[in-house]
């Protein structure tokens, strides 16, 4: 039952926004009391936590997912546009709403995932010395977290103030920057002999 009402919030908030959609509306479509739902959520921020962690849950599974037989390089590459992925999924109704009237849960769910992006990319970078595709030098601790910080806000800011800069672009800047930033000789060699042509499809 708990799974079944954060489902239908996802979908129901993701449509008419959180603002729009109350707990007598989920109670409602799922036929069941609200004595029902305050078993699972003592309140509605409690639902929209669940469903915050939900979404990140997803996001990081996907990750996890697709990094099978792949090296540093290319799960690099694979998570930056999984990142823009996840964005351009992101509904808009659902975001705005919660920014504007859920500010505590907004700037919570702001700090995980970028603790879980600077996490990712970290790992990401400590692999990728130890096959040799990037430089040893690197400060692995301050690059993970500018990576994670800076990413972020440059979607934001491209998504809010609509400059007719397309999602893809700012990937495609983005791996740029990265992979010449960390790559040692080694690691270039092998993007300029197997991955460069394929790099922004």
């Amino acid at each position: 039952m708990k799974e079944n009402i954060v489902q239908l919030a996802i979908s129901q908030f993701h449509q008419f926004g959180i603002r729009n959609v109350s707990v007598d509306d989920i109670c409602s479509t799922l036929r069941i009391s609200k004595k029902t739902f305050y078993q699972y959520f003592k309140k509605k921020e409690d639902l929209i936590e669940a469903i915050i962690q939900n979404i990140q849950g997803d996001f990081h599974n996907r990750c996890i997912r697709k990094e099978k037989d792949k090296n540093s390089i290319e799960i690099l590459i694979m998570n930056i546009k999984e990142i823009r992925k996840a964005i351009e999924r992101e509904p808009f109704l659902f975001w705005h709403d919660l920014k504007k009237y859920y500010p505590a849960l907004y700037a919570r769910y702001y700090e995980i995932q970028q603790e879980m992006v600077r996490t990712i990319f970290e790992q990401n970078i400590q692999r990728g010395i130890a096959e040799g595709f990037y430089r040893s030098d690197i400060d692995v601790e301050l690059l993970s977290y500018f990576h994670s910080v800076q990413m972020r806000y440059t979607f934001d800011s491209v998504m809010e103030n609509q400059k007719g800069i397309s999602l893809k672009r700012v990937v495609d800047f983005f791996i740029d920057m990265m992979v010449h930033l960390i790559t040692s000789e080694t690691g270039l060699k092998y993007l300029e002999e197997n991955y460069f042509d394929k790099i922004k499809k």
